[in-house]
């Protein structure tokens, strides 16, 4: 892991209040947790589809007993390339990776410096992001693997042509317990852009040796899953997405214009 960098820019310009997040996300979130519809991980690449996969904002539990999260986020002005270049750019100081959501985010480093690369997506695409952030009332210690959309049998061209998508396998750091799923597809429109955020919540993989298998098999029975990945904890999750992505939204173009062009 990289020690978190010095940071020398001022980033005083970018540190705007929250604001509250879309009534209709709100209502799905007073709502609570629906059943009976099912968005399989191995179907994500329905994503890409023109009528998508049916969800906008959405906390479901699924049959299997996992939890899926859709989220929507419309993006004014900004681009699928700053979302490159952020998620290439934010991760290697705290004080970046707080613009995100002032109020959750705690901590950022990044496994590998790859600041010298000249390609945005290569600087995280294979990376790894180590953060602590409040999801609700509960600070996590995550780390983020990020993985090129082919592993989410997302085909790249078809994500070119509608702007860019990132896909990570999300873990536990200190539990080393890998727990989930994200994808976060940035499409093109009139006005900007739009993501549509999905996770995938409860495919677990405990990394205990001598007992993966067994513990594996255990942990993500249809029974027990539902104790492991709350719905309150889906329901955060739910709220925490749509604040931080619209937030970051609002300041990504002029963060952009100002530091985009500038190495590290």
């Amino acid at each position: 892991m990289t020690r978190p960098l010095a940071e020398h820019l001022d980033l005083s310009d970018f540190r705007y209040p929250m604001e509250p997040i879309p009534e209709r996300v709100a209502r799905v979130i007073a709502a609570g947790v629906e059943s009976g519809r099912s968005f399989p991980f191995s179907e994500a690449a329905r994503l890409l589809d023109d009528g998508g996969d049916g969800a906008t904002d959405a906390v479901v539990r699924q049959p299997d007993g996992t939890l899926f999260v859709a989220c929507l986020t419309e993006m004014r002005g900004v681009t699928p390339a700053m979302w490159d270049w952020w998620f290439g750019w934010h991760g290697y100081t705290t004080e970046r990776y707080q613009l995100w959501h002032p109020k959750a985010h705690m901590w950022s480093a990044m496994q590998q410096d790859r600041r010298h690369l000249e390609s945005d997506r290569d600087r995280w695409i294979g990376n790894i992001s180590y953060v602590d952030e409040y999801i609700g009332p509960k600070l996590q210690r995550l780390a983020i693997a990020f993985q090129p959309p082919s592993a989410f049998g997302l085909d790249q061209a078809a994500v070119d042509a509608l702007g860019t998508a990132i896909c990570a396998r999300t873990a536990l750091r200190r539990q080393r317990v890998d727990g989930g799923y994200l994808l976060h597809l940035v499409r093109t429109t009139a006005t900007g852009s739009e993501m549509l955020s999905r996770f995938w919540l409860g495919q677990v993989e405990a990394q205990v040796p001598g007992l993966r298998r067994p513990l594996n098999a255990i942990l993500n029975s249809r029974m027990v899953r539902p104790h492991l990945v709350s719905d309150a904890s889906a329901l955060d999750l739910l709220r925490h997405c749509s604040d931080e992505m619209n937030h970051l939204a609002r300041i990504l173009p002029a963060l952009h214009g100002r530091f985009g062009a500038k190495r590290p």
